[in-house]
């Protein structure tokens, strides 16, 4: 089913074109014109035995995701510490699935880790089948896996049924910055997932934007997930006050984060998008039991809220406050870096 183009949110052409502008002004800053290299494919590793920085998180299908002209909101953190670190987001290289050396991180998890999480630095929808083998491995470990994505590419029957089968819960990242085009595709597909069966999450990526075209698209967007009784969650946007895209928020209702400098809103929706960000969930967080956002059982939900975005009012506290620990965190694997298999030579 796709969402009716009647009841979509509005797209003001204008400022929608101004979105594009200042996305693709703030790759300039972000690259600086410098020779960015290719990075080399690694070894899909999971949790801390794998050398990674949690138990709650796989390494990603791909390095790199898009160009540094269409980065997600012209502020990608996973984009700028590829850019940083001098390696290409714009070229994507697809990692290893070595099912052993999987399982082998797998069975090293701590037994109350109950969930693993992939898409913190790349996206899984460049190649859904491929995730739904790792989904299988991670539900064969006795694990929910959940899969964080902006949906850039659709999920066929088979997978989609095959996915649901594994009870992989999909987060799909929408905002009032997506195109029109982006938005249609991200909302039929947490529809389409939630249909067959599945437990999908719209995660609304907010601010308080300058332009109140854009604060009214983003209610409108949230409304429309309320009507279809979608699973709806909040994670504020974090912009480097630097980059040209910060023009787009409103500087006297955002606060300052105090371990980056990054300008954020903090949750505006805390009623109508009541499910906590993945990052904010305790490590034996089993999934999401309810499909639809008229089952939630909201007393669960704030007893697993362990890490949570901060509230508006907090932000504007003028308290000091930092992000959930577990979200924004970028790691660029260099060759060099990639965790070798236990026993190998590093």
């Amino acid at each position: 089913m796709s969402p009716d183009a009647d009841t979509m949110p509005a797209s003001p052409p204008a400022v929608m074109r101004e979105v594009r502008e200042v996305i693709a002004d703030s790759s300039h800053v972000l690259t600086r014109g410098r020779t960015l290299r290719r990075p080399e494919p690694v070894v899909i590793r999971a949790g801390r035995h794998g050398g990674l920085p949690f138990d709650s998180i796989t390494s990603d299908l791909y390095l790199g995701c898009l160009p540094a002209s269409q980065i997600c909101y012209g502020s990608c953190f996973a984009a700028r510490g590829s850019f940083d670190a001098g390696y290409d987001f714009g070229i994507r290289v697809e990692n290893v699935l070595d099912t052993d050396l999987l399982r082998s991180d797998l069975r090293a998890l701590p037994d109350d880790q109950r969930f693993l999480r992939n898409g913190w630095n790349s996206d899984a929808s460049w190649n859904w089948p491929k995730a739904y083998q790792l989904a299988r491995l991670v539900r064969e470990s006795g694990r929910c896996p959940v899969f964080v994505t902006k949906y850039f590419r659709t999920i066929d029957s088979g997978t989609l049924s095959g996915l649901v089968e594994a009870g992989a819960e999909l987060r799909v990242s929408v905002s009032a910055l997506d195109t029109a085009g982006q938005l249609r595709q991200r909302l039929a597909g947490l529809l389409a997932y939630q249909q067959a069966g599945g437990v999908a999450v719209a995660v609304v990526m907010t601010s308080l934007f300058a332009e109140e075209a854009l604060n009214r698209r983003q209610d409108d967007l949230v409304e429309w997930i309320v009507r279809q009784d979608i699973n709806g969650a909040e994670n504020s946007l974090r912009v480097p006050p630097a980059l040209p895209v910060s023009r787009l928020l409103d500087h006297d209702q955002v606060g300052v984060l105090d371990d980056s400098g990054d300008l954020w809103a903090g949750r505006l929706y805390g009623d109508r998008l009541p499910v906590p960000t993945i990052t904010s969930m305790p490590c034996d967080y089993p999934g999401l039991p309810w499909r639809r956002r008229s089952e939630l059982d909201l007393d669960q939900l704030e007893a697993w809220r362990q890490d949570p975005v901060r509230t508006h009012e907090e932000v504007l506290s003028g308290r000091r406050l930092a992000k959930p620990r577990q979200c924004g965190v970028s790691r660029t694997w260099l060759p060099e870096d990639a965790p070798a298999a236990p026993g190998e030579p590093r």
